[in-house]
């Protein structure tokens, strides 16, 4: 590896340590749970995500990039020599009650330091309070919608999705679009939140009419009458806020229909979950927290490692199980302890400093991170930046 290659793999490392004022101790035999002060030789991080059903395209993204994470921190003894992390993947299956179950199991091992938490909002939201409650330092990787960042111990590592969706709308203003149609999931809370609420603000504030709002179900799969109705209003540009799955139906489907007009999505499309799609996915444009188009210092490093480990591109899941893994390392670093309140008083100081991860520079309101984004456009089977 050359010199400039090994200064982008150590950057994010470099960052953390100039970031982070404590100095760490070292080896302490105290459990999770006990706060008894220093650093642990194993410290065990539960992973509490979806690995099978509709969205594991998250959770297993995001086990990539904690498991990369790891690989890091250990091998440069971020933590004290000899310390290593263990990562429990707990599955959450798609189930809200599966997610209660797995988090409560989670939360009961007293050799669990800290979780890194569901990424549907719905699961997230039915266990932030249990989270407060049990007192167990929690990072969430997306879960955007409302009800997830509730008390001291629950913290979130994706921005929510509004917070950067204004590039998009932004998008549509600067190619002087004036009518739009909007093609939403309306049982997935964030596509509610932006298709019902955000989008339609944004809209407003430009001058730009919706002339057509389509909710569709989380069970929907065919979308021929919804693509002919848009079709027949033929809008200068479509809003598409659907899940992995739906969208590949979804584009085809508009294709068939005929329409060819400027379409938008999410970063829910990012990183070649829209590739089935074929040519009906070309010139796709969406707003992401994370691409490897991206071209700043520490994500650049980050899809370099990323693709020497998997010998593949990262997605934005992985990103967020990477930048959450070292925001936890971050605070035991900050504390100087492992404990489980010893995470969480050093999850708060980290957020108060900021750091620099794969999606870039990272800043917090409260424990809710913010980022710039970028927005891509989908061509010929790669992601490049949006012109």
């Amino acid at each position: 590896m050359g010199s400039a290659a090994r200064k982008r793999r150590t950057l994010l490392a470099g960052l953390a340590v100039s970031a982070v004022v404590a100095t760490a101790a070292c080896g302490g035999p105290e459990a999770g749970g006990s706060g008894g002060g220093g650093i642990e030789k194993t410290i065990k991080i539960a992973q509490v995500q979806d690995q099978t059903g509709p969205i594991a395209y998250a959770g297993l993204g995001a086990s990539e990039g904690a498991e990369l994470a790891i690989e890091e921190i250990e091998q440069q003894n971020f933590l004290g020599e000899g310390v290593k992390i263990e990562l429990q993947k707990l599955d959450t299956a798609g189930e809200i009650e599966r997610a209660s179950s797995e988090m409560n199991k989670a939360m009961g091992d007293r050799d669990v330091d800290a979780i890194i938490g569901p990424a549907a909002t719905q699961q997230a939201a039915a266990v932030a309070p249990l989270v407060g409650r049990q007192k167990v330092p929690t990072v969430f990787t997306q879960a955007g919608g409302q009800g997830v960042v509730i008390n001291d111990y629950t913290f979130r590592v994706t921005p929510p999705m509004e917070s950067y969706y204004e590039l998009a709308v932004d998008y549509l203003d600067k190619k002087g679009v004036k009518t739009i149609s909007v093609l939403y999931n309306a049982t997935f809370p964030t596509f509610a939140e932006l298709g019902e609420k955000r989008v339609p603000q944004m809209a407003k504030d430009r001058g730009i009419e919706i002339v057509q709002s389509l909710p569709v179900q989380m069970t929907t799969q065919d979308f021929a009458g919804q693509s002919q109705q848009i079709a027949r209003k033929n809008p200068d540009a479509l809003v598409m806020l659907l899940i992995a799955p739906q969208s590949v139906t979804a584009l085809r489907q508009l294709k068939d229909a005929g329409y060819d007009n400027l379409i938008v999505a999410t970063s829910v499309q990012a990183a070649g979950n829209i590739k089935e799609a074929g040519d009906a996915a070309n010139g796709l444009v969406y707003p992401v927290p994370f691409s490897t188009a991206m071209d700043g210092e520490s994500s650049a490093a980050f899809t370099e490692a990323f693709r020497k480990k998997f010998n593949k591109d990262p997605d934005p899941y992985a990103a967020d199980g990477y930048d959450a893994m070292w925001f936890i390392a971050r605070a035991i670093k900050a504390s100087g302890d492992s404990s489980r309140e010893g995470i969480r008083k050093g999850l708060a100081q980290v957020a108060k400093e900021g750091f620099t991860g794969a999606m870039g520079n990272l800043t917090f309101e409260g424990n809710d991170a913010r980022i710039e984004g970028a927005l891509v456009q989908w061509q010929d089977g790669k992601e490049i930046l949006a012109q």
